[in-house]
Parts: structure tokens; C-alpha cells; sequence
């Protein structure tokens, strides 16, 4: 802590030694805001900016994204209209978009999967540095059906830019990042270089992180509805008072591309190296019966698994689990104009993933950790291994107008190896294959613009021997065949609407077909993350989504404002429901299909308000809400509450802040045995000073985080009663260019 606070202080007296700079940035918050709207969204195969197209898009990048990012892509984003994250401790947040995750939401990383294994459990990472994203894309409705039956959710499209596009002004540019907080005494650096001669161009890049267990407002354990007067002194002594135990992350990244490029178009590949060790934040075992009905089922789960694990270390100290990640990835890029008669352009796009997560049982503090994950590297030590190995390609055709038509046709392929190896694995060994050919033709007329999308998916899974049993009565997933094969057809149509130079409006149907996962058809087994035992069903039919999308746009220098509505009908939704059994002393969750609605909405708004003597403020606010319910009338578990956000942005010649206020709802529309999670209130700050040096443009710039120290709990976290989120922090650091 002293450390970081000296760092802090002597972090900003840096600007001092710029006496040449002045750079005016006034206005810079409203034209940033207005290039970010006309950037174009290259997750969609024809060249589409958010203005233009008639879905749902959300475009975070620039000093929006410099404020944003987060150790996970799910802190990253979840302050998006409609984005939330799983928030399984700091080191793995997935996002979930309009209350559906997992499976339902595709992480790209330049439109081709993030391979991983986070859609399996929250407590897997997403292999993203989000410190190395140039933009994020995030598409919402109609648009995700590009993307296969695993996007009905949603997409992320992560850009970093490591496979060049275009020959750099000058033959060296770069970028680095020092940043560092005081609620986990975080350090993190980041360096970038971008060079190129004549037709070719490169990019190397890397990240080293290092943050301990990060400090919280109070008892890591959510405090029972009753509290008796005469036990909080004691809370002090506890030690999950003031902070989360085992909340460590480490991680670095590097990456490495070299493109050429000519008049035509460009060919280029890339290779990515992600490292990353983390605690996973765990409850306590209790002492009685009584205490685990204070938090429902949730601490039922764990202390049924903590009477197993330790029922022979009585006195001795809690083991911590750590998950060790290590990914590879090779990608190939290459565009070509005007590669066929009738065509504008193609795009070929594939990658190879080499992944390994293992995770480790680790005695005592966060230093003995630390000095575990030199000696244990690797298979040794680990109760449970995860392995991925995946090829994947896209193909891109735009084409000429067509009778009024311009649009582009497209393949894709996936063919991945997913074996677990050890105690926890729950997942049988597989193989799952998929091909898929798609569509999208927009149409303008006058004042309205025409979209038609269309996907064909072949998906095959198929799995080396199934689980055992595990001595239960009832039919079980290992009862059923070892492979299935499903074919999708989905499609969407829609039209946009520009009633004048500002206001638009637009309304968009899709019908999608979700094949099952792996773990839908064959999961048999324990899985600690859950603290549950889950089942799946090989007989599980296709879910099938009617949805409708509708939004009102209203763009203009001094008014801003997108309000949306979306109703989706899903017909067999697999979830996982909680059968009131047990099985090898844990809850039983048995996969099944019935049908579920989602709806609800997200707005924005930002005024531009007169530029003063004082400088150039926006004033923002935004609000955001869904609602999952069962064909039953049940709800459904950890979706996410509605949310309010209020924001002042300021621009004054070299300096700019912000300050914004979240008020997050109470959760109390539960699934069964699903416990209430409190709303909470988040208070933020940031500042930056803009000056030149050496030649090179710099940013000092500090966050306070959770201003008024709130006790907040993710309702979308399985961990909502065990780990709150980090209390008041101070980030602080230093960016430049050069």
C-alpha cells in the first residue's frame, strides 16, 4: 500500500517538465463520441458503421476504452448497455449480454472464437489481454446469427490489430502503459510497436500484470439478515475482514505479425502467447447446519464439498485453488479486392489454438501461491486439466449490387478437441465439428434501408466414452449414444428507417436454431465452481429463438439518445434445474428443455451541453433491464438486475474527467432455492493530464473506484455471498505515444 501511495504522489509532477505542450482537447469528447458511431463494425461482412446499420451495435474504444479497462473482458464491459459480467473473482468475468451467457454469447477476437473454455464454467477466463484491445464490437439481436448457434446471446468482436492492415506513417509508432491501485497493489505494463517499409508492416506486443488479493469494504462473507450486536468486534480478527483471500492475478501476454500489403489487398499472420495464474475466491467451510440456510444453496453446495475435502485437515489451514492458463494462437489474415467478376471484395480469415488450463490445490497465503506456480508448471500438481485444440476459417465474399441488393456470402468452419483430465472433470473427452454457409443483403429505398440474413450450420459432436453413473437410479447422460448431429437454419430480415438528418428508427425479427454444447448433451460429474453435481441429457432437441429487436436512434451535436426494446421466445431453452436431489453428496442439476421468454431494454443518452470558460461537458445517463421467465411461470437463476447510470464527462484544453454514479437494483425476482442479492450504489472519478515529452505524447491519469467503499455483490455470480467486489480503490498510472 505505501508503495503504491508513493507512486501515486510522485506519478503527476511528471506533467511539469512539459513546458511546450499545449494540445486542445476541448472538444474532443463529443468528436470522439461521433467518430465512434461512424467507425466501421468489421464483425459484420459488409462494411457497416453503427449509424448505418440497423441493428444493435455498441462501439467502445478510444479514451472510452482507455477508462474502462478492467483484468477481465467482462469488467471491460459491463458498464455497456445491457453487458453484465459473471464476475467469478477478479481473474474470470464473462460477459452476459441481455441475461444470457455461456454458450449463448461468442467472444471473437477479429471474428474468428476466442478458444477457451470460459462458456463451460464461470470460473474459467476468457483468453483476452484487455489491455491489448484496440476496439471492442458488441452486437446484440438480429446481426448475431452471422456467427453460429453459439451468438444468439450475443458477440463480442474483440480488434487488436496484430495482423497489420496498412503500412504505418512512420517506420516506428509505438505505445506503453504503467499502471498500478491501492485495493490490490496492482502492476501492470504494457508496450506496443507498430513498424513497416515499403509493402510490409509488423506488430509486437506485450503485457505483465501482477495484483494481489485485491481489499473489500468489509467480511468477505455476506453478513446474515439477523446480526447479533455482540459479534462484529470480532469481525475484525476474522480473516476475511478487509479482504478477499485467494483474489491474486498474474498474468503476461505477447504477441507478434507481419503483413504484406500491395495495391489489391493484403496477407498477413500473427502469433499469440497468453499466460495467466489466478486465485479462485472460495467460502468458507461451516461450522453448523444452521449457518448454511443463512445463504440458501449456495453454502449448502460448498460445505457438503468442504466436508469431503477436509474431513481429514481439521486445524489445519483451507486449501486455495489456482487456475494456471497458458494459450498459443497462430492467425492468418488476407483480403483481396475485386477477386471475381462481381465481386468487391474477399476476406479469409483462420486460426490455430493451442490451450491448457490447469487447476492446482495451494496451501496458505498468496507468497506461498506465488512460490507454487514456478515449481508446479505444467501436469504435475494439478487435480484437473482442460486441453483445447482448434482450427478455425472464414471466408467472406462481398459482392456486387444485385437488382439493388449489396451484401456478402460467407463459409465458416470449426473443428475442435476438448479432453478434461483429472478429479473435476465433468465433461467426457470430444471432438465437435461444425460448417456453416451464410448471408447478409441490404437493400436502401429511399428513406428506408432493407436487411435479409440467412446462416446453414452443421454442427457434430462427438465424445471418445461416456461418464460413469455414479451409482445413481435414474437414466443418466452415459445411458445415451456417444455422438449427435444437428442442422441449424436461421434468419433474420429488417428495416431501418431515417426519418430526417437526425432522428431513425429501426425494427428487426430473427428466427435462430441453437444446437446443444458438448456439456448440454454429455456433462456427468461434480463441478467445483458450482459446488453442484451436473447432468446432461443426450437427447436434447434444438432450442429455436423468435426474437424482435426495436430501436430509436437520435443523432445530433447537441443531443444524442438510442433507446431499445428487444422480446426474444425461446422454444426448448436448456437450463440446468435444481432437482431437490443429491448425488455424491452434492445438488443435483439435471439438464433440461422448456420454453423461456426474455425481454427488456437499454438507453442512452448524452447531452452535449455549451462550451464555457470552464471547458466542454457531456452529460450522460443510461438504464438498462431484462427479465427471464420459464414457460412454468419460474424465474430464472442469476439474471441480471436493472441498472441506472448518471455521468458528467469534461474537457478543458490538456485535462479531461469524469464522473459517474451507478445505482444497481435489488435482485428479488428468483428462481427457486435462489438467494436475494442487496442493490448496491457505485460512486466513480476519473482525471488525466495530457503533455508532451521527448517527442513523445503522454497521459498521467488516476480512477478512484468505489468512492463511497459500497459492499457490492454480483447477483449474476454463482460467488454473490462469498466475494464482493473490490472496495474504494485508487488506479493510477501513465500512457503515451510515440
Amino acid at each position: 500500500m505505501l508503495r503504491s501511495t508513493l507512486l501515486l504522489a510522485g506519478l503527476f509532477p511528471l506533467a511539469a517538465l512539459a513546458q511546450d505542450a499545449k494540445t486542445d482537447t476541448d472538444g474532443e469528447s463529443h468528436t470522439e463520441h461521433a467518430e465512434m458511431e461512424r467507425v466501421v463494425v468489421s464483425a459484420l461482412p459488409i462494411a457497416r458503421s453503427k449509424l448505418e446499420s440497423a441493428q444493435p451495435i455498441d462501439v467502445l474504444s478510444g479514451e472510452a476504452l482507455d477508462d474502462r479497462r478492467g483484468l477481465t473482458l467482462g469488467e471491460t464491459l459491463t458498464r455497456q448497455p445491457g453487458v453484465h459480467s459473471t464476475s467469478y473473482g477478479p481473474g474470470s468475468g464473462r460477459p452476459v449480454i441481455r441475461g444470457l451467457g455461456a454458450g449463448r454469447v461468442q467472444v471473437l477476437e477479429d471474428s474468428l472464437p476466442a478458444v477457451d473454455v470460459s462458456a463451460q464454467s464461470d470460473d474459467h477466463a476468457v483468453s483476452v489481454e484487455p489491455m491489448l484491445i484496440d476496439r471492442v464490437e458488441i452486437l446484440r439481436g438480429p446481426s448475431t446469427l452471422l456467427f453460429g448457434s453459439g451468438a444468439v446471446g450475443g458477440v463480442v468482436n474483440v480488434i487488436d490489430g496484430r495482423i497489420p492492415e496498412r503500412v504505418p506513417a512512420e517506420s516506428l509508432e509505438g505505445r506503453f502503459e504503467l499502471r498500478g491501485n491501492t485495493v490490490a497493489d496492482e502492476r501492470t505494463g504494457v508496450l506496443r510497436l507498430d513498424g513497416g517499409s515499403g509493402n510490409w508492416a509488423w506488430n509486437i506486443s506485450g503485457t505483465w500484470r501482477d495484483a494481489g488479493d485485491y481489499e473489500i469494504p468489509g467480511l468477505a462473507e455476506a453478513e446474515p439478515e439477523e446480526e447479533h450486536d455482540g459479534e462484529e468486534q470480532g469481525h475484525e480478527e476474522d480473516e476475511t475482514f478487509g479482504v478477499l483471500p485467494n483474489s491474486f492475478v498474474e498474468s503476461k501476454s505477447g504477441s507478434a505479425g507481419l503483413s504484406w500489403i500491395g495495391s489489391r489487398g493484403f496477407f498477413g499472420v500473427s502469433i499469440k502467447q497468453f499466460e495467466t495464474d489466478y486465485g479462485v475466491p472460495a467460502p468458507h467451510a461451516h461450522e453448523n447446519e444452521e449457518e448454511h440456510d443463512e445463504h440458501g444453496l449456495d453454502a449448502f453446495r460448498y460445505a457438503r464439498l468442504s466436508e469431503d475435502d477436509h474431513e481429514d485437515e481439521q486445524g489445519e489451514q483451507e486449501e486455495n485453488v489456482f487456475i494456471d492458463l497458458e494459450q498459443t494462437r497462430w492467425d492468418a489474415k488476407g483480403a483481396l479486392n475485386e477477386p471475381l467478376p462481381g465481386f468487391i471484395r474477399a476476406t479469409l480469415r483462420t486460426s490455430y489454438s493451442d490451450y491448457t488450463h490447469a487447476e492446482r490445490d495451494v496451501g496458505g497465503g498468496h507468497e506461498e501461491e506465488g512460490e507454487a506456480h514456478d515449481d508446479e508448471h505444467g501436469p504435475e500438481g494439478a487435480h484437473t486439466i482442460f486441453d483445447v485444440q482448434a482450427w478455425n476459417a472464414r471466408l467472406e465474399m462481398e459482392h456486387q449490387p444485385v437488382a439493388g441488393w449489396r451484401g456478402a456470402l460467407g463459409f465458416q468452419f470449426e473443428n475442435k478437441t476438448l479432453s478434461a483430465m483429472g478429479e473435476e472433470a465433468y465433461i467426457p473427452d470430444g471432438d465437435t465439428r461444425s460448417w456453416a454457409l451464410f448471408a447478409l443483403e441490404e437493400k436502401r429505398t429511399g428513406p428506408l434501408t432493407w436487411t435479409l440474413g440467412a446462416r446453414v450450420e452443421r454442427n457434430e459432436i462427438e465424445v471418445d466414452e461416456l461418464l460413469e453413473n455414479h451409482d445413481h437410479e435414474e437414466e443418466l447422460a452415459s445411458d445415451g449414444p456417444t455422438r449427435r448431429s444437428f442442422t441449424t437454419v436461421s434468419g433474420s430480415a429488417g428495416v431501418l428507417w431515417r426519418i430526417d438528418e437526425r432522428w431513425q428508427t429501426s425494427l428487426n425479427y430473427a428466427y435462430a436454431e441453437r444446437a446443444p454444447s458438448q456439456g448440454d448433451l454429455f456433462a456427468n460429474g461434480p463441478h467445483a465452481a458450482t459446488f453442484t453435481f451436473e447432468r446432461g441429457a443426450s437427447d436434447l432437441d434444438e432450442e429455436v429463438t423468435n426474437g424482435l429487436d426495436f430501436i430509436v436512434h437520435r443523432h445530433g451535436d447537441d443531443f444524442d439518445v438510442e433507446a431499445s426494446l428487444f422480446y426474444n421466445a425461446i422454444d426448448d431453452f436448456i437450463y440446468l434445474d435444481e432437482t431437490g436431489e443429491e448425488l455424491d453428496g452434492l445438488p443435483l442439476r439435471q439438464t433440461r428443455q422448456q420454453d423461456a421468454t426474455f425481454y427488456g431494454g437499454e438507453l442512452q443518452a448524452v447531452w452535449h451541453l455549451p462550451r464555457t470558460a470552464a471547458g466542454h461537458f457531456d452529460l450522460r445517463a443510461g438504464y438498462d433491464w431484462v427479465r427471464a421467465e420459464l414457460d412454468s411461470g419460474e424465474n430464472l437463476p442469476r439474471i441480471s438486475p436493472a441498472r441506472y447510470t448518471a455521468g458528467l464527462d469534461w474537457h478543458r484544453g490538456d485535462l479531461r474527467g469524469s464522473l459517474e454514479y451507478q445505482h444497481v437494483t435489488s435482485a428479488d425476482d428468483l428462481a427457486p432455492n435462489e438467494t436475494p442479492t442487496d442493490g448496491y450504489d457505485m460512486l466513480d472519478l476519473n482525471a488525466s493530464y495530457f503533455f508532451a515529452l521527448g517527442g513523445a505524447d503522454l497521459e498521467a491519469f488516476a480512477k478512484l473506484s468505489n468512492l463511497l467503499d459500497e459492499e457490492a455483490r454480483v447477483h449474476t455470480s454463482f460467488l454473490k455471498n462469498f466475494a464482493p467486489l473490490p472496495g474504494r480503490n485508487v488506479g493510477f498510472g501513465l500512457r503515451g505515444r510515440f
